[in-house]
């Protein structure tokens, strides 16, 4: 019992370090910039974390493995096809509601605060499904919606109207996109006040949120299209699935402290390109150290 507990003890330094240093990050020199000027690489940036989501590409391969036993690439591109649009679509859908909220009430001095509170806390929970997953609170997906989606699956499997494959696709893909949107809410919730903030014109607000939406879906259709081209099975591992929420839970702690204490560091590409390093960094040494301890007891992450 005592090497568990110091080994607890151990993490909960490791992760007090890690804000620490990101904060020190954070508190960058300042250049008097205005992040309007590099809004591009900003969401390029952002929508590029932000498409690493772990719980969208646990769904999208479980859903795939079990197409896979069709041996047809057709309706594995169509399925997979038609989930990738409907996951753009609704994010686009979710990031436009939450962007004319923001607007109206851009008046409200403490909108940015709790804002970043929120965004802050959605990567404390990412962090503790790494080291805690199944207790507490969660964003990920449940086993229960693991299990709907399987049941929708094999139903598809048994479609042969490719009408019917399309219009039951797009369906189970909006109610898969519900799980999603619960799991990584941090990262559109950042990017939507950052948009919010800067008094630009109608158009360009959308046209910055299609960008945002085109970038984010496509690792999810990078995998589609290696599902179908290989026939082979890719199903993420709950390993692999806590590693990115860590990393994606430091990122948006990161990003909601810079935003508070110092928001011209989205100003310079090389200090928030610093910012993405230090989370990379705290990451790995995070995974190294906490793995480490857990197979010297005989035990492995997933379990």
């Amino acid at each position: 019992m005592a090497p568990q507990i110091a080994w607890r003890l151990f993490a909960a330094m490791l992760i007090t370090s890690s804000i620490v240093s990101i904060v020190g990050f954070a508190w960058a020199h300042p250049d008097g910039g205005n992040p309007g000027e590099n809004l591009l690489w900003l969401t390029f940036m952002i929508a590029g974390m932000d498409s690493i989501n772990p719980c969208a590409f646990y769904i999208l391969t479980f859903l795939l493995s079990i197409l896979i036993y069709a041996k047809d690439r057709v309706r594995i591109l169509l399925v997979g096809g038609i989930f990738v649009l409907v996951s753009g679509l609704a994010y686009f859908l979710f990031m436009a509601a939450i962007l004319n909220v923001f607007r109206i009430l851009s008046g409200f001095s403490l909108l940015i605060p709790l804002v970043m509170a929120a965004v802050a806390a959605t990567g404390a929970l990412n962090v503790k499904d790494y080291f805690a997953h199944g207790r507490g609170p969660s964003l990920g997906a449940s086993e229960k919606s693991l299990a709907q989606v399987g049941r929708s699956a094999r139903r598809l499997l048994r479609m042969s109207s490719l009408g019917a494959l399309a219009a039951e696709s797009a369906a189970l893909a909006f109610i898969v996109n519900i799980y999603e949107l619960a799991c990584t809410p941090g990262f559109p919730l950042y990017y939507t006040s950052l948009l919010s903030s800067l008094g630009i014109g109608q158009l360009e607000y959308y046209l910055y949120l299609i960008l945002y939406n085109v970038v984010y879906v496509l690792p999810m259709l990078g995998i589609v299209l290696i599902f179908a081209y290989t026939l082979g099975r890719m199903r993420m591992s709950e390993a692999w699935s806590r590693r990115i929420k860590l990393f994606s839970g430091y990122m948006m702690i990161a990003l909601a402290i810079s935003m508070l204490l110092r928001p011209w560091v989205f100003t310079s590409l090389g200090e928030t390109l610093q910012l993405i390093a230090a989370s990379v960094a705290v990451t790995l040494l995070t995974i190294l150290a906490y793995e480490r301890g857990l197979s010297r007891h005989g035990r492995k992450l997933s379990l």
